[in-house]
């Protein structure tokens, strides 16, 4: 059987403005291989890379407004929309619906008391996502390579002002001390994009166990990600096995509620798994979680039924 896929990460535009940046050439993701995969909602980052990679450049909520422009022209498009409201969730996954594009800042770094009116231009544009770091600490709150600064004063103000607005609050990136701060003023369920199990593939930017649980406790959600770096490590090979293995975990940890699809493509720089390269390869993991003795009902939740069930809450508070 085949089902609607929800992927709640993407780095799409990323990937097909800043071709540069991805020296194998191959493509990971764009939106006509949208279309081909059978996806019915992505989750669309604007993710700034200035030059020099100097992310905390001015420049970079230009770069995100352009980006978010980009999307917008793009959800205009014949059989495509923009994801600003829960009631769009189920209208993406009606049979005939269209291909829904949801907002997603990843990592606000150029921000202080007196972004708010940017921001709410942003969510005038349709934003509806935001994660407050990516890798690096900002003025929000740390990001995964630091581990011990947690939310700041700001971080709090922003994420409940986003909170007010219903928009999607994104956990992942954030610092074990950032992720018990934000637990600790959420009103609805975790959500990670886009992240693994710490305990099979020791990193920083996974899961651990009892993270994992907060999120099922909460009922939220994990996207389940692809890039190699953090199912096996980045010296380590990494086969389709190895992923299935990181379902697994969480199937045995939080169970099958709990579980979606955050594929990471067009951000996928550091290394890929052998035989999930693209888009174009989901079919072959989905053979192989079946191979692996995975139902039916848990595969249908993993595509879709989970992820709409944790974004609908978010869009709908």
């Amino acid at each position: 059987m085949t089902y609607p896929i929800i992927d709640t990460h993407q780095d799409l535009l990323l990937h097909i403005t800043r071709r540069d940046l991805y020296p194998q050439g191959q493509w990971q993701t764009n939106f006509e291989m949208i279309k081909r995969a059978g996806l019915k909602l992505v989750v669309a980052t604007a993710f700034p890379v200035p030059s020099e990679e100097n992310y905390f450049n001015p420049i970079s909520n230009d770069l995100i407004e352009k980006e978010f422009d980009a999307y917008s022209l793009q959800g205009t498009q014949p059989g495509w929309m923009l994801v600003t409201q829960a009631s769009d969730i189920a209208r993406v996954l009606a049979l005939e619906g269209p291909i829904g594009i949801l907002m997603h800042i990843e990592g606000l770094n150029v921000v202080d008391e007196n972004s708010f009116e940017r921001l709410e231009q942003w969510y005038q544009k349709g934003w509806r996502s935001l994660g407050i770091v990516w890798n690096l600490t900002n003025p929000l709150g740390g990001g995964t390579k630091d581990p011990t600064q947690g939310l700041r004063p700001l971080g709090r103000q922003v994420i409940e002002w986003a909170k007010e607005k219903q928009m999607v609050i994104d956990f992942a990136h954030m610092n074990e001390p950032t992720f018990w701060d934000v637990v600790k003023i959420m009103d609805r369920p975790i959500y990670i994009s886009h992240g693994n199990c710490r305990a099979l593939c020791e990193n920083p930017r996974n899961y651990s166990d009892a993270q994992l649980r907060a999120l099922a406790d909460s009922g939220g959600v994990i996207g389940l990600f692809f890039a190699k770096t953090f199912v096996t490590g980045k010296e380590k090979p990494g086969t389709i096995s190895h992923v299935v293995a990181h379902v697994e975990h969480l199937l045995k940890t939080i169970g099958d509620e709990h579980i979606a699809l955050g594929t990471d493509f067009g951000g996928i720089i550091s290394g890929f798994v052998d035989g999930l390269e693209s888009l174009e390869k989901l079919p072959d993991f989905f053979q192989a979680l079946r191979q692996a003795g995975i139902t039916e009902m848990t595969m249908e939740k993993l595509c879709y039924q989970n992820a709409a069930r944790v974004l609908t809450a978010h869009l709908s508070l």
